[in-house]
């Protein structure tokens, strides 16, 4: 791995893919698309899908004594992940490689083909329309129950996992009175039925949460996504 170091935010970043990382800095850190706001110095947040851990590394400038766990489940990009929390002497953080998912197992996980400049951003357990045979092979990872994980009150779960919104979602289910906001990313796409922003909307409006709906950087209506073969949105709820 070539692995390149900037200084970004006072923190030190290590990356391997310098487009990708400069597109997740701007989304992250300018376009501050984890925006989060709360009374608790400390707060409890959970990061599923960390990457190389800017939103770890933002939540941190935001809330320095906020208790994070993190999942990532790419063993290379879990490198990095660990790397960037060590090389600027970020503590209560709690790393964890593997996905999570509805089953304590080994998955299938599609990564880039790509050895030399991956783009790890889409990594996923799913088989997304962006997972083609050319750009992607499969590796095998744990996965672990974020239920498990859940044993005081959550003041913010960050859910980015690549197509398996609906799933976790479903495996937290009695979890999730005790997670006060959530911001998602969903990823909806022909290939992945399992996942789907119309019952995801209504199994959060079922659980007590109301929300916002960002598309290509503005707010929406429910009733205004665009559909497209993939698309992508950023839910944010709240109760």
């Amino acid at each position: 791995m070539n692995i390149k170091t900037v200084r970004r935010e006072g923190y030190s970043i290590s990356y391997i893919n310098e487009e990708e990382f400069e597109l997740i800095y701007k989304d992250i850190f300018k376009l501050k698309e984890y925006k989060y706001s709360t009374q608790n110095n400390n707060p409890f947040i959970i990061d599923c899908g960390s990457h190389i851990g800017l939103s770890i590394l933002y939540f941190k400038k935001l809330y320095p004594y906020a208790k994070i766990i993190a999942f990532e489940p790419n063993p290379m990009t879990f490198t990095l992940l660990e790397k960037n929390i060590n090389q600027n002497n970020i503590e209560n953080v709690t790393l964890i490689n593997a996905a999570v998912a509805e089953e304590k197992r080994e998955i299938d996980f599609y990564i880039s083909t790509d050895e030399e400049i991956p783009w790890t951003w889409g990594d996923s357990a799913a088989k997304n329309k962006w997972a083609t045979d050319e750009t992607t092979k499969i590796i095998r990872v744990p996965s672990v129950k974020l239920s498990e994980y859940i044993v005081e009150e959550v003041d913010l779960l960050k859910l980015d996992v690549e197509g398996l919104e609906e799933v976790v979602l479903r495996e937290l289910n009695e979890k999730l009175t005790d997670i006060d906001e959530i911001f998602m990313e969903f990823h909806g796409s022909s290939t992945n039925q399992t996942n789907d922003s119309g019952r995801i909307l209504q199994f959060l409006k079922n659980k007590g949460f109301s929300y916002t709906i960002t598309q290509e950087s503005k707010l929406i209506d429910e009733q205004d996504i665009r559909k497209n073969d993939p698309y992508w949105l950023i839910i944010h709820a709240d109760k």
